[in-house]
């Protein structure tokens, strides 16, 4: 008969041992400061300020979005949508135990308003519907076991955060542009929180500046 996987065991204990309080000391404040800094020149010279490159500017940008920012921000909401979906799957199983539940059901919500608030931003065209690519890639993952859906939660949160921090900076309209950083901000926590689930206990395990962003594909 096969051993018992003892690493996997070990991960499932780590993340059903964790704690709220322990989380929110330990994961709120890493890196957060860093990446809401690095956002803020590029909202800001939207806005018409100034920088040492770029003298003042007579043109404003616009508040809501164009054309442009609609298709960016439609691309956005199907694949919080896509993530809504697949913690969807991770809650309909049975291999997850009781503080990864709620963790889980807590982040699909969220996943769930920022979809909300972008269909609300862009109007009557909203897609809708998940991003159906991003949920076939993850399915099988986030239909697993603990171990598997906690490392999956990981990845899909740094990958949101990295296309939506792409996407930020080809925005035109203030209103998108600002939306999209809080949503970005807020997803950065969920991966740190995902990753002290994990185990990840070494900053340079929770910080993740390389995940690949999402593309629109062109119709």
């Amino acid at each position: 008969m096969d051993s018992p996987d003892t690493s996997t065991a070990h991960t499932d204990v780590l993340a059903d041992a964790a704690s709220s309080s322990g989380l929110t000391r330990r994961l709120l404040g890493a890196g957060l400061i860093g990446l809401a800094g690095s956002l803020v020149p590029g909202i800001a010279s939207r806005a018409g300020a100034s920088t040492p490159e770029q003298a003042t500017t007579t043109t404003a940008p616009p508040r809501q979005p164009d054309a442009s920012d609609i298709a960016l921000l439609s691309f956005v909401q199907t694949a919080e949508l896509a993530a809504t979906r697949l913690y969807d799957l991770a809650l309909a199983g049975d291999g997850i135990g009781e503080v990864t539940r709620s963790v889980i059901t807590e982040v699909r919500a969220a996943h769930l308003a920022y979809g909300q608030s972008l269909a609300a931003l862009i109007g009557r065209t909203f897609p809708g519907q998940p991003l159906q690519s991003l949920v076939d890639e993850s399915s099988e993952a986030f239909s697993g076991d603990q171990a598997s859906i906690v490392a999956a939660a990981v990845d899909l949160e740094n990958v949101l955060v990295a296309t939506h921090t792409d996407v930020v900076g080809q925005l035109n309209g203030i209103n998108g542009a600002r939306l999209l950083a809080s949503i970005l901000i807020a997803e950065a926590r969920h991966a740190l929180v995902f990753a002290d689930l994990a185990g990840r206990t070494e900053l340079d395990d929770l910080l993740v500046d390389d995940a690949t962003a999402l593309t629109p594909v062109e119709g």
